[in-house]
């Protein structure tokens, strides 16, 4: 029998009743960060689901439909919060002001069955509300797992609301669900409210004549927010009547009326816990599984080392699995996308050149983006893999030491490794440390972190240069922006941003085994805004440079002229001298234009290399579009994929790819990669100079919208100041790289740059400690100012 039948039958009494008709409603989902309400909105809402924000705030704002009883209903969820009441953050203010100030047909509030007392605080604080409520007990296994019985149907009585055993990431118990939410949603069960001590409940029907709120609920609970001093009274007269029975509360419980009203709420959710949890022997053998991988991934000495081995082998086993399939993308692509399109379009009789703008620009710039989905593919599946498993957030708790060593609060990482999809919600989610100073710091490591636009660079240039061992060079790039992230933050902790980080909490999810749906539904929602993102902007890209380098100015104006003579080879010409200390030519102007395009996305960056390789081979292109072997090239694609399977194979002995870094044979046979982009670039770089370059590319400006997150979450100063620091230290790291590997060479100008830039560092570091002292001799300079700019 399956689990419904079995596990669930103690809770399911109406399980068989028929489902009423029901007219369009909301429903809202509530519940504490990783409590599973991501998981349940993934599964009610399936593709029907947009993502935006909240009114007048960036906190993200998830909403959906679903179809109940062949009638829509829309679904919200609310950010995870572990309270209403409180100052907090704003999400807690985003979810508070919705439930008391929007008119809701059900809360449904989702709890970890494994920690649930804890959860049951929140539940306290809904049925306070007045809105119709439905609980979801999730992770029901777990629970089992730690030793725990359940009994769904007494704390259904106790609450007063319906009560849904599931497990979310395995879809059990979703038909369940759906059948007590369409109940839910006909008799609106509003539950059993808290009753608080006497003088409290006197002190409450007091405040509420007092503030005489139209919506009661309302009412309640801006009275507790008002007793346990989390709001402020809006009145001198309501402040007297506040203070006066504050004093009377104290008089007779002798205990403060936040402790009290606290300390009920805690009492109650370790009563309803007791009711539906009974302990049924020892723990199961997950629970000691867990404690003893605890006792080695959080170990004060081992817990930091694992986590960045397992992010090199993320990294390593992505790029060196992925090759198995990126030749077979990047073939079978230009086939059909460059040659066979050009083909087609020359048939149809075209000009040959909107053919090259078609087939060359739109068609190349695709080609390129689709070659590298199986390494990005797998490490967006890996770390959703890791994420669902539990560890990322044992990665945060192992990197706590460190980051108070570097004046940060440990749930700083937590921004930071959002970071690695993209440093927009990363500078957005720094929100959730409350001291204004860590915000700051976090704020500005954010920058550093690589993004998966910048995923996309490193790639391209791993494809070519390192290609038996591109998995080490993007690892050693993505610890690098690491590194340089806490640096900076211990830079400017001990200069510019004095102060001690603040402590956290911060809760560790069960290990467990993440569910084969949510890590693909997980990893192709982040593929898909991949794809498509940089798909679109590289296209538009590569369509725009593809025409721009054949316009220049002659004596006669703007006219039609060769690539070379053109105005952005000028333009980007006159800079070269810039980018020559590390390692840009002359001729090689090209990946000038790359870097400053990529100033606006990182997308762009690989776009703007494509429109102006491949307009720089619109000649040979043309002759192939004329006489293309499809089915050909397609064979050969396909047999790429045994061959590097192989490959593959071979190189499982040696994870670590020590062999190929002191090899050249491989990298001189990958130079020779089917693109034309890639085939300029191999031309344009040394593997010296390349890396070099994509150091540059991780340090220097992330984007227009990062910059713009910046200047919103910090204010002009620190927006500038992230500005000219990322973009010096990007351009000092990089030519300290080329001009150490080249010292031999020119020992006395690599020395002359060397000295320079290390002087040029220390002259900074000057210059934020002295900013730092005015700062601190300065009130009305006072860092919570500069937050709240």
């Amino acid at each position: 029998m399956g689990y419904g039948a079995i596990r669930m039958s103690a809770c399911h009494e109406n399980q068989g009743r028929a489902a009423p008709v029901l007219s369009e409603q909301s429903i809202v989902l509530a519940g504490n960060p990783n409590c599973g309400k991501t998981t349940v909105f993934n599964l009610l809402t399936g593709a029907h689901q947009q993502v935006g924000n909240w009114p007048g705030v960036t906190v993200e704002k998830r909403s959906g439909s679903l179809q109940l009883a062949k009638k829509k209903v829309s679904v919200i969820d609310l950010p995870g919060v572990y309270s209403l009441m409180g100052g907090g953050g704003e999400d807690q203010r985003v979810a508070r002001d919705f439930l008391l100030d929007t008119p809701v047909d059900l809360i449904v509030n989702i709890v970890d069955a494994s920690n649930l007392e804890r959860h049951l605080a929140l539940t306290a604080e809904l049925l306070e509300t007045g809105h119709p409520m439905l609980l979801i007990m999730n992770m029901t296994d777990e629970a089992e797992a730690r030793g725990w019985k359940l009994h769904c149907a007494e704390l259904e009585n106790a609450l007063g609301i319906p009560v849904v055993p599931m497990v979310a990431r395995k879809n059990k118990g979703r038909d369940y669900l759906l059948q007590r939410m369409i109940e839910a949603l006909q008799k609106k069960p509003q539950g059993h409210p808290i009753v608080y001590p006497v003088p409290v409940e006197e002190a409450l029907q007091t405040l509420g004549t007092a503030i005489s709120g139209p919506n009661t609920a309302r009412t309640r609970v801006d009275a507790l927010r008002l007793l346990d001093g989390s709001a402020q009274p809006s009145s001198e007269q309501n402040a007297k009547i506040l203070k006066d029975l504050r004093r009377h509360i104290e008089l007779i419980s002798d205990e403060d009326p936040a402790d009290l009203v606290m300390d009920r709420r805690f009492s109650w959710a370790h009563d309803m816990a007791g009711i539906a949890l009974q302990a049924h022997g020892k723990k199961g053998l997950r629970e000691k599984i867990n404690h003893h991988l605890d006792r080695i991934v959080l170990n004060e000495w081992l817990g930091v080392p694992i986590f960045l081995l397992v992010l090199y082998l993320v990294f390593v086993v992505s790029f060196s699995g992925g090759n198995i399939f990126l030749d077979f993308f990047d073939q079978a692509s230009a086939a059909l996308l460059i040659h066979g399109t050009g083909h087609l379009l020359l048939l149809a009789g075209l000009p040959d050149w909107l053919i090259s703008v078609i087939a060359g620009g739109v068609g190349g710039g695709l080609n390129l983006v689709i070659s590298f989905i199986p390494p990005i593919g797998l490490t967006f599946l890996f770390l959703a893999f890791l994420d669902d498993s539990g560890y990322m957030a044992r990665a945060a708790y192992a990197m706590d030491r460190l980051m108070r060593r570097m004046g940060l609060p440990g749930n700083a990482l937590v921004p930071m490794v959002i970071g690695f999809g993209c440093n927009v919600p990363a500078i957005m989610g720094a929100r959730i440390i409350e001291d204004p100073r860590g915000r700051i710091l976090t704020v500005l490591m954010q920058p550093f972190m690589s993004c998966s636009a910048r995923l996309t660079i490193y790639m391209a240039f791993a494809v070519v240069f390192f290609r038996s061992n591109g998995g080490q060079v993007v690892f050693a790039l993505y610890v690098l922006g690491i590194v340089v992230a806490l640096l900076t933050a211990w830079l400017l902790g001990k200069t510019a941003l004095r102060g001690e980080a603040m402590p956290f909490v911060m809760e560790l999810p069960p290990y467990r085994l993440p569910s084969f749906r949510s890590v693909v539904l997980q990893s192709w929602q982040r593929l898909k805004v991949f794809i498509f993102r940089v798909g679109k902007v590289i296209a538009v890209i590569g369509l725009v440079l593809f025409i721009l380098p054949g316009i220049g100015w002659t004596s006669q104006g703007l006219r039609s002229t060769d690539i070379d003579h053109s105005l952005l080879a000028q333009g980007s010409q006159a800079l070269v001298p810039i980018f020559a200390p590390m390692g840009i030519k002359t001729d090689n102007w090209p990946a000038v234009s790359g870097l400053i395009a990529g100033a606006a996305a990182k997308e762009i960056v690989i776009g703007t290399l494509n429109g102006i390789y491949q307009r720089q081979n619109a000649a040979d292109l043309m002759a192939d579009y004329r006489q293309p072997d499809i089915i050909g090239q397609l064979r050969d694609a396909l047999m790429t994929i045994p061959a590097n399977a192989l490959t593959f194979i071979r190189t499982l002995d040696d994870p670590l790819g020590l062999s190929a870094m002191t090899s050249t044979t491989e990298t001189e046979q990958a130079s020779g990669a089917e693109s034309a982009t890639l085939q300029a670039i191999a031309a344009g770089f040394t593997p010296l100079s390349a890396f070099a370059y994509l150091v540059f590319v991780l340090l220097y400006v992330p984007c227009a919208s990062t910059m713009g997150a910046l200047r919103r979450e910090v204010g002009w100063g620190w927006m500038g100041f992230s500005l000219l620091y990322g973009t010096g230290l990007a351009w000092g790291t990089s030519t300290l790289i080329f001009q150490a590997g080249t010292f031999v060479a020119h020992p006395a100008a690599s020395l002359a740059w060397i000295a320079g830039i290390l002087t040029s560092f220390g002259l900074l570091i000057i210059a934020l400690r002295i900013y730092g002292r005015r700062q601190e001799a300065s009130p009305a300079a006072s860092i919570k100012k500069q937050a709240a700019v």
